[in-house]
């Protein structure tokens, strides 16, 4: 019983914090909305940092209950995982080259709502692309993720996590489930790798931040 009650917190935990972060990109990609006025930047910092806040220590929480994995053991930065943080960004460009040259070429729906939302954010779109959706996203799909499922240290959890794991990732940037979802799925699939390879999050969260960064060079 206590075991079923263990499970179902860390789902409870995992929906709220994908609920907060839903939230707070409202803050982000329609500030117009949120009628502050000169508070608005005072008050989304503030909202920001709570939310981050929880949500990573909800993650370190499950982490304290069970952990056969390992995760977010000190000390936290080493060359060997700096090594492999480098090694995804690399195959994260690969894969997204060679998966967008197979679907064909289009647009999907989600960069599509991206675009138009960038047009009235007013710079605050940047922020949340490249910092805050990749911590919240790291948090919720590759941490807590494997606090619920795959938790048992095997090879073949590992390799079934990082192939659901990537799924899951791809289906909340494409629900539509059109030939882009392959794209998201590859790109989730390599952040997954990331994370079990280095057992911390940092180096997963780093890798997305930069990979979303390359969107707006240039």
């Amino acid at each position: 019983m206590a075991k079923f009650w263990h499970y179902l917190g860390n789902i409870a935990g995992t929906i709220l914090s994908l609920a907060l972060y839903v939230e707070l990109q409202l803050f982000y990609f329609y500030p117009q909305k949120i009628r502050l006025d000169h508070m608005r930047a005072l008050v989304t910092a503030l909202v920001t940092v709570v939310v981050l806040f929880v949500i990573f220590n909800l993650y370190k929480r499950q982490l304290k209950e069970h952990n056969d994995w390992d995760f977010n053991q000190t000390p936290h930065w080493d060359m060997r995982r700096i090594g492999i943080a480098i090694v995804g960004f690399v195959l994260i460009i690969i894969v997204s080259i060679l998966m967008l040259n197979s679907v064909g070429r289009g647009v999907s729906n989600n960069q599509q709502a991206l675009d138009k939302i960038e047009l009235h954010s007013k710079g605050l779109f940047e922020i949340m692309v490249v910092f805050i959706a990749p911590f919240c996203e790291e948090v919720i799909f590759r941490g807590m993720f494997f606090n619920i499922f795959f938790t048992k240290k095997k090879i073949t959890n590992k390799c079934l996590g990082i192939i659901v794991s990537g799924f899951l990732f791809a289906y909340i940037h494409d629900p539509m489930l059109s030939k882009f979802i392959f794209v998201y799925w590859g790109l989730g699939m390599v952040l997954a790798w990331v994370y079990m390879q280095t057992k911390d999050l940092r180096y997963s969260m780093l890798v997305h931040m930069c990979y979303n960064a390359m969107g707006f060079i240039g």
